[in-house]
């Protein structure tokens, strides 16, 4: 099985960049710990691949991160992603979807009517912070929409996900390939007319047993590229009993009372990880007292 990573690529001959990912492993753990039916596996994968993908905007190697989050009147009413440089990746879903809630499996009707936010932490006084409305409902297109709109980089992204009821996650990667402001028209319409041109999504592609390099080789038409450099990415929480602390002492005193005297202590579970944080009644007492 090949490595989960993030590969940053250049096409000189184009005078284009791309990136890819590889992440079976990573989103494999994550709908696993959250019990997702295939459907909402499929959703959740590409809500990761999306994000894995829009961290390669991040410095290797630094502290610096980022969240991308859907929110929507549909049945999902939100996904939320975090992807960080050093190729951490954590994520929820709040629902999980059954093939009765969407047949055709597309999440265009589950999302709908909703919000995209995308938070980077770079590491600046202020986090950037961009919300727009959903326009598609469709995480790869609504995820070009930001890039071209908000940072003004017009993009493509493609994004492959399979599972199934046994084996889980069986594809997991995803295609980005953004100009330069001296890209030629020309290069861009080649590589609009090659992906038109596909004959076969990405997660069918990569059950051929082919990677997903030779996938962006057919959208490149060929045109040699050169892998700059890579990252590995995993599934990783970064939750822990101090920052959950952290949080029960935002509580109001008044409630944090309550907690200690009627439930004798309090549980906090990590929405990305289930992981659950005890607290007793002395140190609840103790927080009060701080």
């Amino acid at each position: 099985m090949r490595e989960d990573t993030l590969s940053r690529i250049l096409c000189d001959e184009l005078n284009i960049r791309a990136y890819t990912v590889q992440t079976i492993t990573a989103v494999g753990e994550i709908t696993a710990l959250h019990e997702t039916d295939p459907v909402s596996s499929l959703i959740l994968g590409r809500a990761v691949n999306a994000a894995a993908l829009l961290s390669s905007s991040l410095k290797p190697g630094s502290h610096q991160n980022l969240s991308v989050k859907f929110t929507g009147s549909g049945i999902i009413k939100e996904i939320n992603v975090q992807a960080d440089a050093e190729g951490n990746l954590r994520a929820y879903i709040s629902h999980n979807i059954s093939v009765a809630d969407s047949p055709d499996h597309e999440p265009s009707s589950l999302i709908e009517n909703g919000f995209l936010t995308v938070t980077k932490d770079i590491g600046l006084k202020e986090p950037y912070h961009h919300v727009s409305p959903l326009r598609y409902g469709d995480i790869a297109r609504d995820i070009v929409y930001y890039l071209t709109s908000s940072e003004q980089v017009p993009s493509a992204m493609i994004l492959g996900v399979s599972a199934d009821d046994t084996k889980g996650i069986t594809a997991s990667s995803g295609i980005l390939i953004q100009t330069f402001p001296e890209t030629p028209q020309e290069s861009t319409a080649i590589i609009e007319k090659n992906i038109d041109r596909l004959d076969m999504p990405l997660s069918d592609y990569l059950k051929t047993g082919k990677d997903v390099c030779s996938y962006l080789s057919e959208i490149l038409g060929g045109a040699p590229f050169t892998i700059i450099d890579t990252t590995p990415l995993r599934f990783a929480c970064r939750c822990s009993h101090d920052l959950t602390r952290s949080i029960i002492m935002s509580i109001p005193s008044e409630d944090l009372i309550a907690m200690a005297n009627e439930d004798k202590g309090a549980e906090v579970v990590c929405t990305f990880c289930r992981k659950a944080y005890t607290f007793g009644e002395n140190e609840l007492r103790e927080l009060i007292r701080q």
